[in-house]
């Protein structure tokens, strides 16, 4: 054979098609461009032409069913949806402040950063009503849902079951809360990980302004990201070390902007959900156990099998981001749908993480497929009840509330507003009567000082309340919170018995309450009294003059 035409033998090394040698200088090649052969694979499919077989639409209708179904369910559940009132808190701040206000004041009563009042602002100024701003959301998590089904490594029968699980399918898509961004940012994150260091760090700053728990997420990423990046920094060059400084200075400037916007004020209310020393480890605990299974006792196996899984792909210290948000939980507050981020959280990592596979005993392997599946079958029992529940009963009461005051606004009725202490939280005042404010083009509460709620210990709510009583005005709203349904209203409690006496009659009462699992959960209400006599003038003209 011609030396011309003779395959090269360096080294010993065979390059004949499909040899060892050809296969290692691929792997090298890919490896230097921070790519995984079955990336290269899946990017060739995705860019192939009109006759690849992967490219075509047929060869992917499960997907595209899986999307289509989704995103008609979303459709289906969205109409029917009655926001809760943290959905109505945000869209009052956005829609009452300036962006001056919220950032430098009222955003830090709020206990989290700012970019979900930023996108509110926005959308509000381009006239996106409440009802739209849920179907926006649904958008945000129909686009999620969307890179999951076409960009993730995992096998079709994950892909086409995790979408509809609860926190993907309800709490991160049909109540419009800051959280809708999680998943989405996640996903992204995930994408970005090996191939774009700068997406990476933008994607992981806005995670952090997304809410203190997603902060906490973000933080424990970047220290995934960056002890990978030291294992690997001698094969890095210089131009590659100046450009991650960069973007890590940028990701810093992220994290010291949130800090900023959430940085809480000293009269702030809600400073007081640290919790005690004496059940940190528990609510630590229960953070994780809550969002992932019923009964909660099965997820404890199933957080053992993912950290064996992690173990056997040789990534245990990618669970670092899991760890962190659990002794966040402890130390602060973990409620359902802080608790639930771990789930997209969850996918993000195995998501990273999915190539190293092959290093894993096949036991363990399978052992954290079928805890994964546990957990899927579990997640969508709970969105079809959530669904069910939604459809069929109130989740909030504050639509049907606005619709009865609708007409005493009309008339000029003044209608002031109270509530009952429950034995969960003293600290939720009359905060829930904003969920009413949306529905009304100003604030309807006489005693209430603005058109949002003011976490502070010297809102003067209550103390106006007591003042404006004597004047008796036409309406009187009196909140009540429980953590669980409640089959009817204590008319007898001391609050009711006084109003009666002043001359109130019961009008009527309006509750709401949250699915969770399968069950429904914290319920409001709004129980209402209309005045039967005529008001003093004197005293109308003594409260009017306090």
């Amino acid at each position: 054979m011609d030396a011309r035409t003779r395959p090269s033998s360096e080294s010993g090394e065979n390059f004949a098609p499909g040899g060892k040698g050809m296969q290692q200088r691929v792997e090298g090649t890919l490896e230097s461009a921070g790519l995984s052969q079955g990336d290269t694979v899946r990017e060739r499919r995705s860019a192939g032409g009109a006759g690849n077989e992967a490219n075509t639409v047929r060869s992917r209708w499960p997907e595209w069913g899986t999307l289509f179904a989704y995103a008609a369910l979303l459709a289906f559940a969205i109409p029917y949806h009655e926001p809760w009132v943290d959905e109505a808190q945000a869209w009052q701040l956005a829609r009452n402040l300036s962006l001056r206000s919220l950032f430098e004041t009222y955003i830090r009563y709020e206990g989290s950063p700012g970019l979900w009042h930023f996108l509110l602002w926005i959308l509000i100024r381009i006239h996106v009503s409440y009802a739209g701003l849920h179907w926006i959301c649904g958008a945000i998590a129909t686009a999620a849902a969307w890179l999951f089904l076409f960009r993730s490594p995992f096998p079709r029968y994950l892909k086409l079951s995790l979408p509809f699980t609860y926190f993907l399918f309800f709490q991160y898509a049909i109540v419009a809360r800051n959280y809708v961004l999680a998943p989405l940012l996640l996903f992204l994150a995930a994408i970005a990980w090996r191939k774009s260091p700068l997406v990476l760090a933008l994607t992981l700053g806005l995670l952090a302004n997304v809410s203190l728990h997603a902060a906490v997420i973000s933080g424990g990423l970047a220290v995934v990201y960056l002890i990978d990046w030291i294992r690997e920094r001698e094969s890095k060059s210089k131009g590659e070390r100046r450009r991650f400084l960069l973007y890590a200075c940028l990701l810093v400037a992220f994290y010291g902007f949130a800090i900023w916007t959430a940085w809480p004020p000293r009269d702030l209310i809600l400073s007081s959900i640290r919790g005690q020393s004496s059940i940190y480890l528990l609510r630590a605990v229960f953070s994780l156990v809550w969002p992932a299974c019923q009964p909660w006792i099965v997820s404890v196996p199933f957080w053992i099998a993912m950290a064996l899984w992690f173990y056997a792909r040789r990534k245990l210290y990618f669970l670092l981001p899991v760890a962190l948000f659990a002794a966040f939980s402890g130390e602060v507050s973990v409620t359902w749908w802080h608790a639930g981020l771990v789930i997209p959280l969850l996918i993000c990592l195995l998501w990273i993480t999915w190539s190293a596979q092959e290093k894993a005993p096949r036991e363990l392997e399978a052992g954290g497929r079928i805890a994964l599946g546990v957990l899927i079958a579990t997640q969508i029992l709970w969105s079809g009840y959530a669904l069910y529940y939604d459809h069929y009963y109130a989740y909030s009461p504050d639509p049907a509330a606005a619709k009865f005051l609708r007409p005493f606004v009309q008339e000029g009725a003044s209608i002031a507003v109270t509530y009952i202490s429950s034995a969960e939280d003293q600290r939720v005042r009359a905060y829930p009567a904003v969920g009413i404010l949306p529905y009304f083009d100003h604030n309807i509460f006489a005693n209430m000082p603005y058109p949002y709620w003011w976490w502070s210990d010297r809102d003067p709510t209550e103390e106006r309340f007591n003042a404006l009583l004597p004047s008796h005005p036409r309406i009187v709203l009196v909140e009540e919170t429980h953590s669980s349904p409640v089959a009817s209203i204590d008319l007898d409690k001391p609050k009711y018995a006084s109003l009666r006496e002043d001359g109130y009659r019961f009008a009527g009462s309006f509750c709401g309450s949250q699915p969770r699992q399968l069950a429904a959960g914290e319920t409001l209400c709004h129980v209402l009294f209309e005045y039967s006599g005529q008001p003093d003038p004197k005293k109308v003209q003594e409260s009017q003059s306090k």
